[in-house]
């Protein structure tokens, strides 16, 4: 057997294995088919909700960051999910993303940049855990109201 390096995504993320995460797929599966969960159609991140073709570019991933709840998922879009995952080695790529698309308070603002929290246990990382809320077809997003702060505005604008 050859020796080699981890592809990134089989690095350990929050303290659970790859093995671990690889795991919750088919509970989510399972739960999708008999209705206990809704898959995504808008991403958490970027509030794209182009969802059309789910297994082309418009997929949307169930991410976890907690692996012992397979069913509190957040949906993200293939480039979002990968900024997510990619933080920690590619931190101006998550910057840019949280330019564009940050919102004070939601799930993914409040990500450690720190590498050492991939493999701390979840709960060293977030002792009171991450905001969640359920993925439902119809999530309505109008209460979000664009910035007036011309700075932010145009920080946004990227």
């Amino acid at each position: 057997m050859i020796d080699r390096r981890p592809r990134p995504w089989e690095i350990a993320y929050n303290g659970f294995s790859w093995t671990q995460r690889c795991a919750v797929t088919p509970l989510q599966n399972a739960a999708i088919r008999d209705g206990r969960l809704t898959r995504p159609t808008i991403c958490t991140v970027c509030l794209d909700g182009r969802s059309e073709r789910p297994q082309a570019r418009d997929y949307r991933f169930l991410h976890l960051e907690d692996y012992r709840e397979p069913l509190k998922v957040y949906g993200c879009c293939k480039r979002c999910h990968a900024a997510v995952h990619a933080r920690f080695r590619d931190p101006d790529r998550w910057h840019d993303l949280m330019m564009r698309h940050s919102r004070a308070g939601e799930w993914f603002t409040l990500l450690s940049l720190d590498p050492a929290s991939q493999w701390q246990p979840y709960d060293v990382t977030y002792p009171s855990g991450l905001p969640w809320k359920p993925s439902a077809p119809d999530m309505n997003f109008d209460f979000l109201i664009a910035p007036t702060d011309p700075v932010e505005q145009e920080a946004r604008k990227g």
